[in-house]
């Protein structure tokens, strides 16, 4: 367990360095003056809804940042140690100034605190709070106010602009005509473009202009010093707190994630998502403790829901396209590779998220206007993929299949004894749960195996001439690909040209690339790793953190390092009369691509 401590007072800011994190040392995080490390701010509040929310839901709201900007300034380990789990569990104890420090220090609320967002983040926590002196005016850094009316709001929502929360916001809207508030996380500015322009989709779908929503946005900004943990687990604690914060201004007692069943139950599909590595933002326990710890807060019953808990991705799909603005669904991203995203590419085509969407679009009979194939990167029925993807994909596909198969809910409990830490915390008979939760999976199973059906069908000609990657879905679903894909290795891999000039080639067995005719050998060096990475999807620009996570596998190497060895790496290739394979800077010197001439 790695023991990190973290100190956090009000009044000024940031002052620490990295060192004295690597040292051990206490650092202290304070808001409320001069130029933020941590920028938090809310966007299209009312100044009506601003005044009304009270000392306690601004304590809740700062509590929740604290505990985020700890959660990203503390690493657990590059991608080695994140494999084996090695730093994957960290600690915390929190000092906090708040403005009510008796109902914090309430023993209850610090078990509630420490129980839920633990098992959030999987972490631990201690929390101690303290009485605040001089708190900052909320007014003056967390509020972004215009005048409109707020007036008539029925429910808050969480939006991130993905298709699990763009049904949601269907399902309340459009089907249901009531006006609700969205509430959205605010990154970059492309994500927070793209969630304004559903929000606008969806007022213009509306014959009835009196009932749109208000679109709230929290701004997270961020230094490089908060962003050493990239699996951000305990960052739904902060968005549920502004939700609660902005409903309890509006005399509302509850809020609603919209979330599918298949991820909210954290039931892992695949070894890429066992236990916190597979996302709790919507696992039952931490919303019944959500709803918990806002409940003593406000010191009111407060409830904090899923509805669509009980559907799958399919399901909620096939819905949207009921309503008649599946069309719409083109514009909502679900990639876990934001930075990475292009206007031309939206999502990259390998992650998990992407491979879930694409399947149950297909699975919901979504044309390539609802889901457009082009918006993907890399193919995901037929793109190359490799080592951890490429075994992602392939347990993905295995386990639905196995699902499938079963007969009976026990065979499921027992195949997957996650499901028992899953049942206690519905709100049902235990029997009963284990039936909706087995039928809830068994549904998503059959819509994923119908679709490889059909895609298997429609691949016809290019299986029987076998014109396809082996290691890509295709070669999965008709047996093409390594039998045991988690431990071979082979001896070549092949990185498709947009060109008609040929394929990149890496010879594992060399360590050599071979492109148009021409061969480098650049032996187990870190060069050989970079070029490889950098060629997975060829065009596209990788930053130079991911270089970092994904070749160097830690999070202390110097920029200039990695520099020097894409320097390197041009030298030995203009020395092998590579011209028509070029690594690109000219986005900016923190992101590179490869270009294929």
């Amino acid at each position: 367990m790695t023991e990190k401590h973290l100190i956090l007072c009000g009044g000024a800011k940031l002052s620490s360095r990295n060192k004295a994190w690597r040292e051990s040392k206490p650092i202290r995080l304070e808001l409320g003056k001069g130029e933020k490390q941590l920028h938090l701010r809310l966007h299209h509040i009312t100044r009506r809804l601003a005044s009304q929310i009270p000392a306690v839901a601004v304590d809740l709201l700062e509590i929740a940042t604290y505990v985020y900007a700890a959660d990203q300034m503390v690493s657990r380990g590059g991608l080695k140690e994140f494999e084996y789990g090695t730093k994957w569990r960290r600690q915390f104890r929190l000092e906090i100034p708040v403005r009510l420090p008796d109902k914090w220090n309430d023993p209850k609320m610090i078990s509630l605190l420490e129980q839920t967002i633990g098992f959030l983040s999987d972490d631990d926590y201690e929390f101690h709070f303290t009485s605040f002196k001089t708190p900052p005016k909320v007014d003056r850094y967390l509020f972004d106010t215009l005048e409109v009316d707020d007036a008539g709001f029925e429910e808050v929502i969480l939006f991130s602009g993905g298709l699990d929360s763009f049904g949601g916001a269907v399902q309340e809207i459009i089907q249901g005509q009531r006006k609700v508030v969205l509430v959205s996380h605010r990154p970059v500015s492309k994500i927070y473009a793209r969630q304004k322009g559903l929000v606008k989709d969806l007022v213009d779908q509306l014959g009835n202009k009196a009932i749109a929503p208000m679109h709230v946005a929290i701004e997270v900004n961020k230094t490089k010093n908060f962003g050493r943990d990239f699996t951000q687990r305990s960052r739904s604690f902060l968005f549920a707190a502004l939700a609660a914060a902005v409903a309890l201004s509006l005399n509302r007692n509850r809020i609603r994630f919209y979330e599918n069943g298949i991820i909210s139950l954290n039931i892992p599909l695949s070894p890429q998502a066992l236990g916190g590595r597979a996302t709790r933002t919507t696992h039952p326990r931490v919303l019944n403790g959500f709803e918990d710890i806002f409940s003593l807060a406000f010191d009111k019953p407060f409830a904090v829901e899923n509805p669509y808990l009980w559907k799958t991705k399919a399901d909620i799909l096939r819905e949207i396209k009921a309503a008649g603005v599946a069309k719409l669904c083109a514009r909502t991203s679900s990639c876990t590779h934001t930075k990475e995203q292009t206007h031309m590419h939206t999502h990259c085509g390998y992650c998990s998220q992407c491979v879930d969407r694409r399947l149950n679009a297909l699975a919901a009979c979504f044309t390539n206007e609802e889901d457009p194939a082009e918006m993907y990167a890399s193919d995901v029925v037929v793109g190359q993929r490799e080592e951890a993807d490429l075994t992602m994909i392939e347990r993905y596909l295995g386990t639905c299949i196995e699902l499938d198969a079963m007969g009976r809910p026990e065979n499921f409990v027992a195949a997957y004894p996650e499901i028992a830490r899953v049942l206690r915390h519905l709100k049902m008979p235990t029997e009963q749960a284990a039936n909706e939760v087995f039928n809830l999976f068994k549904r998503h199973a059959r819509d994923i195996r119908h679709t490889l059906q059909n895609i298997v069908i429609k691949s016809s000609e290019s299986v029987i001439r076998k014109d396809y990657p082996p290691n890509c879905l295709l070669g999965i679903a008709v047996g093409r690909a390594p039998a045991s894909i988690d431990t071979a290795k082979s001896a070549a891999s092949v990185v498709p040209s947009p060109s008609v000039n040929g394929s990149v080639v890496f010879d594992d067995g060399s360590f050599s690339v071979i492109y148009r005719g021409k061969s480098c050998e650049l032996r187990n060096t870190k060069e050989y790793a970079l070029l490889k990475r950098i060629c997975k999807r060829p065009g596209t620009y990788v930053s130079v953190d991911e270089i970092r996570a994904s070749v160097w596998q830690d999070e202390d190497t110097e920029k200039n390092t990695i520099q020097r060895a894409i320097s390197n790496l041009r030298r030995k290739l203009k020395s092998q009369g590579f011209e028509h394979l070029v690594i690109d800077g000219s986005k900016n010197r923190n992101h590179y691509a490869i270009i294929l001439n």
